[in-house]
């Protein structure tokens, strides 16, 4: 009997279940297999989603290289040099190891370290974030989407085409559904942003949240305090909640994360692209594909298009668009939500503006919600996947404009996956 197939099936078993709407207490129960189990396999999954969830190997079958000392001083000097800089021109940017590497690539450096070298010189330098009491370990509260178009994810890929002009890949996908919305342009901005969501919802449907990074495109710029930006305007405006993942930790966005590895070696490698005009002209056939082809993983052996079939979707039509104003929108009644990470001295970072949380909540992660109706700012905790929220703070949040009523058009249904989030 093949043990270890029988247990690698029983984890994807697990896992299937799990994304159907199955509590972890009835797969245990069904499966024969304590909490502990389930939740390891689950953290497996969520740290890659294309996993196998097959045993892996505790000993490395060959042993690295030894790095030469220039190259451990390069990596340390061009960190130092990404810090200094980011202290300079803002209070945001990339100073990991990608971010290392690229720069050492620019500067010619050979041999080029690998990520992984990089990220190990980082840490025996002492150079990598500082982890409090048990912070490595802090439970972070994903947010689940059980039905189409519960969460859409938006994320932007930077590529360059011959000759050196920018491709700004703009990417879009249902978490639950797996479908995807694809636009292109020559500059990452707000507007650019607002483009682009306003086809994709034309495409997908509107969303109950929109999931983002922390670009500027999409928070309203690191500069002003207490900024709200015109994606969030754009998102309150069409009674669409917007979500923001902790700063620096995109495999909190794993879903389009993957979807970018897709998109690189299904369409980007694959094609000659001459211009902007030529990628956008070549981009909806990939798109297309993507619908009614392609098989992830997570949806069973369907595609995006059969698991879509027969659902409810309220897609953005061209009666809603006009009702959509030009220029800087309003602030519309709403609330959205930014998960941020305490750090040692007991503080988040957001819109621009330290928050105090508390010493004891440092290394745990928090979500920071904003409901414009009131106007407040919340600030809670959930210990684990089974604990309720927790309150810790409710903080006065100051508008300085007119706050205005949801447009009857845009009023939705209002059951929606973050409706157990409480504000």
């Amino acid at each position: 009997m093949d043990t270890k197939g029988s247990e690698q099936a029983l984890r994807q078993e697990a896992i299937r279940r799990r994304l159907q709407g199955e509590t972890r207490r009835e797969i245990c129960r069904s499966l024969q297999r304590s909490p502990r189990w389930f939740n390891k396999w689950w953290r497996v999954y969520r740290a890659e989603a294309r996993s196998d969830l097959a045993d892996r190997a505790r000993t490395p079958h060959t042993s690295p290289h030894q790095l030469s000392t220039e190259v451990v001083q390069a990596v340390v000097n061009t960190r130092h040099m990404l810090v200094a800089a980011q202290t300079a021109e803002t209070r945001y940017g990339l100073i990991g190891h990608r971010a290392i590497q690229g720069r050492l690539r620019e500067l010619g450096l050979r041999p080029l370290p690998s990520l992984a070298s990089i990220q190990r010189i980082l840490q025996r330098q002492g150079l990598t974030q500082a982890l409090g009491a048990g912070e490595a370990q802090a439970y972070y509260p994903w947010p689940m989407a059980w039905a189409v178009n519960a969460i859409q994810a938006t994320d932007i890929i930077t590529r360059h085409v011959r000759g050196g002009e920018t491709i700004e890949n703009f990417h879009t996908i249902d978490h639950a559904s797996g479908a995807v919305c694809l636009s292109q342009h020559a500059a990452q901005t707000s507007a650019t942003a607002c483009a682009h969501l306003l086809e994709s919802w034309a495409f997908l449907g509107l969303p109950s949240a929109q999931q983002f990074d922390n670009a500027g495109a999409f928070c309203g710029g690191h500069t002003h305090p207490r900024v709200i930006g015109q994606v969030v305007r754009l998102c309150l405006f069409c009674g669409v909640e917007p979500f923001f993942i902790p700063v620096y930790e995109a495999k909190r966005n794993y879903q389009i994360e993957t979807f970018h590895s897709l998109w690189l070696r299904g369409f980007w490698s694959r094609g000659q692209f001459r211009n902007l005009a030529h990628v956008q002209r070549e981009a909806p056939a990939f798109q297309s594909w993507c619908y009614h082809h392609y098989r992830p993983p997570a949806l069973d052996g369907q595609t995006p298009a059969q698991a879509r079939r027969g659902q409810a979707v309220v897609r953005l039509s061209a009666d809603l668009r006009r009702l959509i104003p030009a220029g800087r929108l309003p602030i519309m009644l709403g609330r959205f939500h930014l998960m941020r990470r305490v750090n040692s001295a007991g503080y988040i970072e957001l819109l621009n503006d330290r928050w105090r949380v508390g010493p004891r909540w440092a290394g745990q992660y928090v979500r920071a919600t904003i409901n414009t109706a009131r106007p407040c700012l919340t600030i809670w905790h959930q210990a684990d996947e089974q604990a309720a929220w927790r309150l810790l703070h409710t903080r006065a949040f100051r508008l300085k404009e007119t706050v205005h009523e949801l447009l009857p058009a845009f009023r939705r249904n209002r059951a929606r996956c973050l409706e157990h989030w409480p504000d």
